[in-house]
């Protein structure tokens, strides 16, 4: 029985404990011993991606525990070598001037600097083209070949391989933007005023899958949730429909920014003014829960239930209470989605408001959205989303209880 047992292939987990993330969990098949292999806090996009990169490995037995593989790694990345002006050593470069130009933790967006986490996709990025480089030249070729040397055709096989492997269209455009982060800093004088013999322009392009349509909860699925919820949890979840805060938003804001009559804050993501009447159905969740739970000017509004932000380091309080909510739901539950659903759900039930204007839906949605962005919520309610825009409406006018 044993002989012809199947083969278990390592399934994608995720888990918020020491900030692991998305990781997959084996079995060394040699010693038996279990072993994880993390590639942290990622979006599941790209998270998916390296998982489907580490499994190729993994089956063919090129990875620590491989089955039927060796049981050292087939290369010794401690003995890669980078050269001057080679695809290595640029993208070390291009990298070490991102990580120049990376915000500090709440230091507020300005032109030119990026977040943590998008320097951190770049790192995953870089680091998928230059793998995909050595298993097309051979190990070790990332340190060797020059960037002049890299021909259209390299380019597209690797475009067509991210768009084969059916990856998402904006992972798609992200990793072919660090491919061209690259090639851009090759230029520079200290790595030999490299430049391509060919036009990038020119190459055949391969786009990612498309993106799945937004689908907003039922009705019958937003009752169930807010029946579940104390009046802590009602409040979170009236506030994210009814003035469109995300896991952010509700960290930051403060007790006294919102009242009865209007909210004011300025949000820390992109320093933009976002302001508004407060709808009254919102101000009668917050308002009762703050009749149990009272709060200081200044103090934060929402915490965890251990008194905590509600997200600080790696740990998302929202999103975990979100998940554990969905489980509890069971057959209700199955096909909603994470708690960002919240959101547009109220930017569409804002956005169909008659009047509603381009600049209106970017003040509420807290950033200068594009204007193809806000036309997705500023028309016409679908008619399979009409009864669940309608009933959230009449409880933000006030005109019905909440639950």
């Amino acid at each position: 029985m044993g002989r012809h047992k199947q083969r278990r292939i390592p399934k994608l987990g995720f888990t918020k404990l020491r900030g692991i993330g998305w990781n997959v969990s084996f079995r060394d098949p040699h010693t038996r011993t279990p072993r994880r292999v993390k590639f942290g806090m990622v979006d599941k996009d790209k998270a998916r991606a390296l998982y489907q990169d580490w499994l190729s490995d993994f089956v063919k037995g090129k990875v620590n525990g491989g089955a039927g593989g060796p049981k050292k790694p087939v290369v010794d990345v401690s003995k890669v070598t980078a050269q001057p002006g080679s695809l290595l050593a640029v993208a070390s470069s291009y990298l070490f001037h991102e990580e120049r130009r990376t915000r500090k933790a709440g230091e507020p967006r300005r032109l030119g600097t990026i977040s943590a986490q998008a320097l951190a996709d770049k790192r995953y990025d870089v680091r998928h083209f230059l793998s995909f480089i050595n298993k097309r030249f051979g190990p070790g070729a990332a340190g060797r070949l020059p960037v002049i040397d890299l021909k259209m055709d390299d380019i597209e096989a690797y475009n067509r391989a991210l768009a084969d492997a059916e990856y998402s269209e904006t992972l798609v455009k992200n990793r072919m933007a660090a491919v061209k982060g690259i090639i851009d800093r090759a230029g520079r004088l200290e790595h030999g005023e490299q430049r391509l013999t060919w036009n990038w322009n020119a190459r055949d392009t391969y786009r990612g899958k498309a993106g799945t349509p937004r689908k907003l909860p039922s009705l019958p699925q937003l009752k169930a949730v807010l029946a579940k919820c104390d009046t802590r949890t009602r409040a979170i979840v009236w506030t994210a429909i009814g003035l469109g805060f995300g896991q952010g938003d509700l960290t930051a804001v403060k007790a006294g920014q919102i009242d009865k009559k209007s909210y004011d804050l300025r949000r820390g993501k992109t320093g933009l003014e976002r302001y508004g009447p407060t709808p009254p159905g919102v101000w009668t969740a917050i308002a009762e829960y703050l009749k149990q739970h009272p709060r200081e000017p200044d103090e934060l509004l929402f915490v965890s239930q251990s008194g905590q932000p509600l997200t600080h380091g790696n740990t998302d309080s929202v999103d975990l209470w979100w998940r554990r909510l969905r489980l509890a739901l069971g057959s209700k539950g199955k096909g909603l989605s994470g708690f960002y659903v919240l959101r547009h759900l109220g930017a569409t039930e804002f956005g169909s408001r008659p009047g509603c204007s381009l600049s209106d839906i970017r003040r509420w949605l807290g950033h200068a959205a594009s204007s193809s962005m806000a036309d997705v919520y500023m028309r016409p309610v679908a008619p399979e989303h009409r009864d669940v825009v309608e009933w959230v409406r009449a409880r933000l006018l006030g005109n019905k209880p909440l639950v």
